[in-house]
């Protein structure tokens, strides 16, 4: 290091240069020896001592122009005085010795948002009678050497971060040495519809004023920018922050304190971007990180591990993103997803079953339902929500449904935030702790609730004028491994299987139904799924396109329409005594969507 002074003549001028035995930089927690060179190109008689000072100042400013000011704290102060032989110090080279014991605190010095640490050695020349000679150097400074344990972090967004979207960060570790690159991911767990542009992560640095205000103060250090079009699949990116170099160790002290974080947010255009801070520790220069960080699984990779593991564990099927399991009990079929809300983690179950044939509804409690009771739901969720089942007078010998059977379908929600209910469709929403011990204890319950969906619906009565038809509707459930929803009656699950001569199965699912209008008729629901009908099925169905086909087939099935792009919806013209009667009609049907589409059965006779 070198500092050099040169006064005008008659005054005495000396450049002096520093070297210090530990290689330019001073350490922490240690005696600091090395010596002082002056040059004296010029006698210099008066010269009587040779002063050495080490300070390290923190300072902090506020405010500007004339309301300008700034704190100033002195956190080290270091004197060192050598003393020349009398006679003054003649012209040449001379070298001194010198050391400074340093405590282990000793701040690095850094230069922050308008504050920072000064760490100055200045050396003066005492000259008799004149302008003394002097100069100074500003070192650096090493902290002690530390050991650190290699920690991986998962972090997610806190709650209310976003309506919709959930981010998950990993460090692979969060104590890293100086030096070292700062390696993550960053993965998108909710929220792929979501308006968003990218997510941006920043390397930053943040001051403490403690002397002043306490108030922080962030550097940023550096900035990595991930497209929004890199995590919409919930994969997780790499990102990695190359070694700055002015960062310095986490430090803290009576005056300032000096931290580190990974500051993310998400950019989201026209809105407010919401952002979150990741904290980290940087161990001073040459300090050992013991341990080995762990590989994280993130977004959608951590969800279908999850998934895996409760399918494995309850016996249910695996599902498709965001479905986490799924499965069936009877007529009832459900599926428990993944589903965040405002930017907390969260499942929803849903479930699906024939039409009960009672009016059910179900919302949130009003203002004006404050003086109304719901008898049917169970004391946990009297408090939140408004309940009525009415069934069509006249048309049952009893009530179907009452409040055994619904107890027993709601027990158990009141930690729900969410329940909905109809005649078809049961739905409620859980928070849950990104945890797979706990999804498997939430997927058992729902498969519970779906058993007792079942148990519910097996005790539906039949419809007053239509009970002689009991026995023929349970003769043809039992035949085709149906189930019988005796308030329709309807029969679901009936499949029709077909092999093509290309070799593929062709499967159709099949829903016998009984419709209660200004007067009740049956009607016939076929689906498959996979077998789309071409565009001019419909007019062949509504009878504007002839075919042969549904010649034979109009004299079961007065109405036809397609309902879906497979799925096609057949009507009588009153109620079948026994839904067998209809399989032959159903059959033909399933031959004329083969042959719209172009394909034929392997058994079929060539033609």
């Amino acid at each position: 290091m070198l500092g050099y002074v040169r006064g005008m003549w008659p005054f005495p001028k000396c450049t002096f240069e520093y070297f210090l035995d530990s290689g330019g930089r001073l350490v922490a927690g240690r005696r600091n020896s090395g010596k002082l060179v002056l040059h004296v190109p010029e006698p210099i008689p008066g010269a009587e001592h040779i002063f050495l000072l080490l300070t390290a100042v923190a300072w902090a400013g506020y405010g500007g122009g004339k309301n300008r000011r700034v704190i100033r704290q002195e956190l080290l102060h270091v004197p060192m005085r050598v003393d020349i032989p009398k006679g003054g110090m003649p012209a040449g080279r001379h070298e001194y010795p010198f050391f400074f014991d340093l405590p282990d605190w000793t701040p690095p010095p850094f230069q922050g948002l308008d504050c920072g640490v000064t760490l100055e050695v200045k050396s003066t020349l005492d000259v008799d009678w004149a302008i003394d000679p002097e100069a100074s150097v500003n070192p650096k400074v090493l902290l002690p050497p530390a050991v650190g344990r290699r920690l991986t972090s998962v972090v997610r967004s806190p709650n209310g971060f976003h309506e919709s979207i959930v981010l998950e960060v990993t460090l692979d570790s969060v104590v890293v040495a100086e030096g070292e690159p700062v390696v993550g991911k960053v993965a998108l767990r909710a929220g792929s519809d979501a308006k968003l542009d990218a997510v941006v992560i920043t390397l930053r640095r943040t001051t403490t004023i403690v002397m002043g205000h306490g108030d922080r103060r962030p550097s940023d250090l550096a900035v990595v920018r991930i497209p929004a079009a890199s995590l919409h699949g919930g994969q997780a990116v790499p990102f990695v922050f190359p070694p700055e170099s002015d960062t310095i160790p986490t430090y803290a002290s009576p005056q300032l304190n000096v931290d580190y974080y990974l500051h993310v947010a998400a950019d989201i255009p026209w809105s407010f971007d919401p952002e979150m801070e990741i904290p980290f520790t940087v161990l001073p220069y040459g300090s050992r990180i013991e341990g080995e960080g762990g590989d994280v699984a993130l977004g959608s990779e951590r969800l279908r591990q999850m998934a895996h593991y409760v399918a494995t564990q309850t016996g249910l099927v695996e599902g498709a993103h965001p479905v986490i399991v799924r499965g069936s009990e009877g007529p009832v079929s459900f599926s428990l997803s993944d589903a965040p809300r405002n930017g907390a983690l969260g499942v929803e179950a849903v479930f699906a079953f024939p039409s009960l044939g009672v009016d059910v509804r179900m919302r949130p409690l009003g203002m004006l339902d404050g003086f109304r009771s719901s008898p049917l739901l169970p004391p946990e969720l009297q408090d939140r929500f408004f309940l009525r089942a009415e069934a069509p007078e006249g048309r049952f010998s009893r009530a179907p449904l009452g409040e055994a059977e619904f107890h027993n379908a709601l027990q158990g929600l009141g930690r729900a935030d969410s329940v909905r209910m109809s005649d078809h469709h049961l739905a409620f929403h859980f928070l849950v702790e990104d945890d797979a011990q706990r999804l498997v204890t939430v997927a058992k319950f729902v498969a519970q609730k779906a058993k007792a969906l079942a148990e519910l619906i097996a005790g539906l009565p039949f419809p007053s004028e239509l009970e002689h038809t009991r026995p023929a509707w349970e003769a043809a459930a039992a035949e085709r491994g149906a189930v019988l929803v005796a308030s329709g009656p309807t029969l679901s699950g009936i499949m029709f299987h077909v092999r093509t001569i290309g070799g593929e199965e062709r499967v159709f699912s099949v829903r016998i139904g009984t419709a209660w209008a200004a007067a009740p008729h049956s009607y016939v629901e076929l689906s498959c799924a996979p077998a789309t009908l071409p565009d001019t099925a419909t007019a062949m169905l509504e009878g504007t396109t002839p075919h042969a086909m549904l010649t034979s087939i109009r004299t079961t099935f007065v109405d036809m329409s397609q309902e879906g792009p497979s799925t096609v919806r057949l009507h009588t013209t009153g109620t079948v005594d026994d839904p067998r009667v209809l399989f032959p009609a159903i059959e033909a049907v399933v031959a004329w969507v083969l042959d719209v589409r172009g394909e034929r059965r392997a058994d079929a006779p060539y033609r």
